[in-house]
């Protein structure tokens, strides 16, 4: 598997590159990966599914002029801390969501347990710590190939979890985000750095899959540019 590590960028940049991963893979035009990067600047993303008004706060979102983005994967908002995240894609030739999440979930405890903490998978596509969700994911899948991405935080600041608000329904059964979501930080009383949560990353990584160190290709660079038109496009984030 091709180890690509990354710094930050755009929403509109980072969404069209993922999206093109899955379909290059699906169509044997790229190889599997795990991609480490970031958002930059701070951005909240949410999923392909999701309603605008019901899951993010606008108004405190443009108080705080965070971008907002919409991917083209499943899953809840997701705060994007470009100070406090790692973000991590995987494409990889698979065919059942649920495996794939399960699989992925092993690298990732392994890494948290790297840095001292004991996570665990919380179905669908959760990892939590001491009841806390520390990681989330979110997939999509093209014929025989999978893209999952999601978080790692590190440091993320919390206090920029007000823009996200949750269903009456989903308050009932899980409660606030702000309250349910903390950062590897926290969890260790010490401020982790974002090299070591890459190392880290990398580390659990290497456990299940076998990683080489590798760069995009011209093909995905053209791509993407091509494809970012979609995510910069308001017709597409306010789909829903």
């Amino acid at each position: 598997m091709r180890l690509i590590i990354e710094g930050g960028n755009s929403g509109e940049r980072q969404m069209a590159l993922d999206e093109t991963m899955l379909i290059l893979l699906s169509n044997n035009m790229s190889e599997e990966t795990l991609r480490l990067w970031h958002f930059s600047p701070t951005t909240l993303s949410i999923g392909r599914f999701l309603a605008v008004n019901d899951w993010v706060n606008e108004e405190e979102r443009k108080k705080l002029g965070i971008p907002l983005i919409r991917r083209f994967t499943g899953g809840g908002p997701a705060l994007h801390d470009e100070n406090g995240e790692v973000t991590w894609s995987v494409s990889l030739k698979a065919v059942d969501m649920m495996e794939t999440y399960k699989k992925i979930s092993i690298a990732l405890i392994k890494s948290l347990n790297l840095l001292g903490l004991k996570g665990e998978f919380s179905p669908i596509n959760d990892i939590i710590v001491q009841g806390k969700k520390i990681v989330g994911m979110a997939g999509a899948k093209k014929k025989n190939a999978i893209l999952v991405h999601g978080t790692f935080m590190f440091s993320t600041y919390l206090g920029f979890m007000t823009v996200i608000k949750s269903p009456e329904p989903k308050i009932k059964e899980r409660g606030n985000p702000q309250g349910r979501v903390s950062n590897i930080s926290l969890m260790l009383g010490r401020e982790v750095t974002r090299r070591e949560a890459i190392e880290s990353l990398i580390q659990g990584f290497r456990e299940i899959f076998n990683l080489e160190d590798g760069e995009l290709t011209d093909i995905e660079k053209e791509f993407t540019e091509q494809l970012k038109y979609k995510y910069s496009n308001d017709k597409w984030t306010y789909l829903r």
